[in-house]
């Protein structure tokens, strides 16, 4: 997108500042580096710049301010985040948890936190730490024992170990600081991610990992841990039958038969796929491959089309969209941001218009994207971006605020570890520059669209544009926002 046709749109909030006060910064002559948590990708963000900035696309309905509502300033490296209410006080709390590599400067703590939710938003200062600092690379929330209290699973990384899951079971007591539960795999590996699912429909929730393993053997399969009773087994009951680098999953029920299949993205020289469910049982192979064998991280089944059927995004070198049908994946759609290379991806609704979105942040350019869905056809240009100057590591959907609306949370690995952007309501609809103001820049915006005969200038929606749409734009604008 050129800045042409985002210059109302622009952030002010681009500074460039002197690295001078930076928590451990490097000597003269030492380069920043980061390392990602399965330590397979490495990046030298800039120690000069010290704040991001953020735009969308003209006419874009994302909810989101292009500046954060809440930074968190704890130098950490995000390996996942997730969001629920643990506490059962009626305002959701952010989980993040943390991981370690050889990253320069080094950091000092990698305790897993909760920030709990305060009615307006976080606290900005973790109010519980894990007891123990591990390497862990995901989070996931859901009840496993199904008492009514979202339990937090992690998987942990970082080398060859057989605790790879490890989960927090909470109830009226609030969160534990030390696990209820740990795995004792029988193969050891580096889990990776994971995804909570009843895959033999039971009644309790299955969980199923990624792994990898070490140079010169780094492949490993991916395990499901079986929930009997709302206690998960300890040792995997199931494998799949090639093993692989590994990261990102998502299941859904891809045939109708009632059971959840499972959607697994890999590393370069192995394709990603699908394993089909029959009757609770996955099969070991994969039923369908996307073709290609890129640097994949990250899968998302979600109805983009509106036909009734899911589609598989997977996020790659660009990310791609997937069509199943008849026991074939066949691409759909690629996306084309400017830069590639997700580190966390996920299909939400973003605006509420009943329409899945694609989600991304990059761990190389530190860049988040959304990517709209009009009426069923993907944007393949970014519609709204973050950019910052760490590297980004994971992301998560949830009312933060207690208005009702999913906010968005990015993580990154660096001095600032956490930005909270606050989703605007969207009964607003002459604020085109999503601020959440109503000033000439929205108007502004508005001509451009009138002028250049933009589709979305049909203020009316009578198929025309004409002065009767500029009219209906300045009485919303008039009408101001709530």
């Amino acid at each position: 997108m050129s800045s042409e046709r985002n210059r109302w749109a622009i952030s002010p909030a681009a500074i460039v500042a002197a690295a001078a006060g930076m928590i451990a910064a490097p000597t003269f002559g030492q380069a920043a580096i980061e390392v990602s948590a399965d330590g397979r990708q490495v990046a030298s963000p800039s120690i000069a710049i010290t704040e991001g900035w953020g735009w969308k696309a003209r006419g874009a309905s994302v909810p989101y301010p292009t500046e954060p509502d809440i930074v968190v300033n704890l130098r950490r490296q995000i390996g996942g985040l997730a969001i629920a209410d643990v506490n059962g006080n009626g305002h959701n709390d952010l989980i993040a948890v943390c991981y370690i590599s050889q990253s320069f400067p080094p950091y000092e703590n990698w305790q897993d936190m909760i920030f709990f939710g305060n009615g307006n938003g976080i606290e900005t200062t973790p109010g519980w730490l894990s007891d123990t600092q591990t390497h862990t690379g995901d989070v996931l929330v859901g009840d496993l024992n199904n008492n009514g209290w979202p339990d937090i699973v992690t998987i942990h990384g970082g080398g060859l170990r057989r605790d790879t899951v490890r989960v927090y079971a909470t109830g009226p007591g609030g969160v534990p600081t030390s696990p209820t539960y740990v795995s004792n795999t029988a193969a050891t590996g580096w889990g990776t991610a994971g995804v909570l699912a009843d895959f033999n429909q039971n009644g309790f929730l299955d969980l199923v990992t990624s792994n990898q393993g070490l140079s010169p053997d780094p492949f490993r399969p991916l395990l499901m841990f079986r929930n009997t009773g709302g206690v998960l087994s300890t040792a995997a009951v199931w494998q799949s039958a090639t093993p692989a680098v590994q990261n990102g999953l998502d299941a859904v029920d891809l045939t109708g038969n009632g059971y959840p299949d499972l959607g697994s993205a890999r590393w370069a020289n192995f394709e990603s796929g699908i394993y089909l469910n029959t009757d609770g049982e996955l099969a070991t192979s994969m039923a369908a491959t996307v073709g290609n064998t890129g640097t994949d991280r990250g899968v998302a089944f979600a109805d983009f089309t509106g036909d009734g059927q899911y589609e598989m995004a997977v996020g790659g070198n660009p990310s791609k969209v997937y069509t199943y049908s008849g026991g074939q994946l066949s691409l759909l759609q690629q996306q084309n941001p400017p830069f590639s290379g997700p580190q966390d991806f996920k299909a939400f609704d973003v605006n509420g218009d009943g329409w899945p979105d694609l989600v991304e942040i990059h761990f190389s350019d530190g860049r988040a994207h959304i990517y709209l869905n009009r009426d069923g056809v993907l944007d393949t240009e970014p519609s709204w971006t973050y950019n910052a100057p760490e590297v980004g590591t994971a992301l998560a959907f949830g009312d933060l605020n207690g208005n009702g609306l999913p906010d968005l949370v990015l993580g990154y690995a660096g001095n600032t570890s956490i930005r909270v952007f606050f989703a605007i309501p969207q009964d607003c609809p002459a604020d085109l520059t999503g601020d959440g103001n109503l000033n000439f820049f929205d108007v502004a915006a508005y001509l451009d669209l009138y002028n250049a005969g933009d589709p979305a200038a049909d203020w009316n929606g009578d198929g025309l544009i004409n002065f009767f749409d500029l009219a209906a734009y300045l009485d919303d604008f008039n009408a101001g926002c709530p």
